[in-house]
């Protein structure tokens, strides 16, 4: 990849990224709209690992960065009980090719989990440890949010991602 040496070469390149929503995504209206609202380049296409990555000029990042996006606390107490095979493997196969993990949950933060403020039967004490672990254990980057700011904070992610790569 070129060195970029001007501020405004990096922010040329930065104009030109495209997200790549992966075609599994099933319910994601709110982040395209948002991506619609802000005329934000994306795609739908498959990806091997994660919801979400980004382009630029044809050269694809999704095997340096993914965004995986769980809807709630629910979706992620299930991959780590009744899903867990499949959760862990992606997990194994991203961290072996060096991939950087976002994990975005949606509609989540340490008080919901403290406090029991979801449906699974998983306790706090072990879904907590189960979350720290993993990100421990696969140096994944949690990600607590509103879904109102889903798009924003994918984008958000792969842009200043980006961007320090070019810079530094």
């Amino acid at each position: 990849m070129k060195e970029f040496k001007t501020e405004a070469e990096i922010k040329e390149t930065l104009r030109n990224m495209t997200i790549i929503c992966d075609t599994r995504e099933q319910v994601n209206n709110e982040i395209t709209s948002y991506f619609d609202a802000k005329k934000l380049s994306y795609i739908s296409r498959k990806l091997d690992i994660g919801d979400y990555s980004f382009q630029v000029d044809g050269i694809t990042y999704e095997n340096e960065i993914v965004i995986e996006r769980k809807a709630n606390i629910d979706e992620i107490a299930g991959n780590f009980t009744v899903d867990r095979r499949r959760f862990e493997t992606e997990f194994l196969r991203a961290k072996a090719l060096g991939i950087k993990v976002f994990l975005m949950i949606e509609n989540c933060s340490w008080e919901k989990i403290k406090s029991h403020d979801y449906r699974s039967q998983l306790k706090p004490q072990s879904l907590k440890a189960a979350l720290l672990s993993w990100q421990s254990r696969y140096d994944i980057t949690f990600v607590f949010c509103d879904s109102k700011y889903s798009g924003e904070l994918i984008h958000g992610t792969c842009y200043y991602w980006l961007r320090n790569k070019l810079k530094y």
